[in-house]
């Protein structure tokens, strides 16, 4: 069913409306701030302007503050006032907890691709289908590329030619998957820099 044109352009301009009054709600607020608190004076405490201004007001203080007076309580931490001091802990405290929960998520982040890796690396040996996803793939493309450099190395001075023992049985199960035959130079996707058969084929991994 259609709209009706006229209904249509007066919920429209009732949208634009109460846009509009929030967005000068916001400008007024972000001048109120600024007002009991410069920018200038919020950079020297290292607040930011809105939760000092917030502060301000929790504790009945409306008089602005001056550079003069954040250069003193930054070089005299103990001469700030009580509501500064409170205020500086908590955001002290907001922001460990931050780094906190950053690095846990780090450290779980690590120590689930540790086990994706050792996942892959397990399934590769088996012959048997790596878990789908991108990072499971970047593990088993990691493992080929690097059995891949060895290949080069250790082909003796041919490019190409027979290859010493010189792979991890992973390494050989990733080159496997990969395509890659050892034996075969053909499906090699490294070579040495004056090798005369480079392949044309892209690498399986790109």
């Amino acid at each position: 069913m259609e709209g009706v044109p006229g209904r249509d352009v007066e919920v429209l301009s009732e949208c634009q409306g109460a846009d509009d009054v929030a967005k000068r709600k916001l400008t007024a607020e972000k001048q109120a701030d600024r007002a009991l608190c410069p920018v200038q004076v919020s950079q020297l405490l290292g607040l930011k302007v809105h939760e000092v201004a917030r502060a301000m007001r929790a504790h009945g203080i409306t008089q602005p503050l001056e550079t003069a007076q954040a250069r003193q309580w930054r070089q005299n931490p103990g001469s700030a006032p009580d509501w500064l001091a409170a205020l500086l802990t908590e955001v002290t405290v907001r922001a460990a907890q931050l780094q906190a929960r950053r690095e846990r998520g780090a450290l779980e982040d690590e120590h689930r691709q540790l086990l994706l890796g050792d996942t892959v690396e397990r399934r590769l040996l088996a012959g048997e289908p790596i878990p789908r996803g991108y990072d499971a793939e970047l593990i088993a493309q990691d493992i080929a590329f690097t059995a891949s450099k060895e290949l080069v190395r250790g082909c003796g001075p041919v490019c190409g030619g027979p290859v010493a023992d010189v792979l991890l049985p992973v390494e050989e199960a990733a080159l496997s998957w990969a395509g890659v035959d050892p034996d075969d130079h053909g499906t090699w996707v490294l070579h040495r820099g004056d090798c005369p058969d480079v392949a044309d084929e892209p690498s399986p991994w790109d």
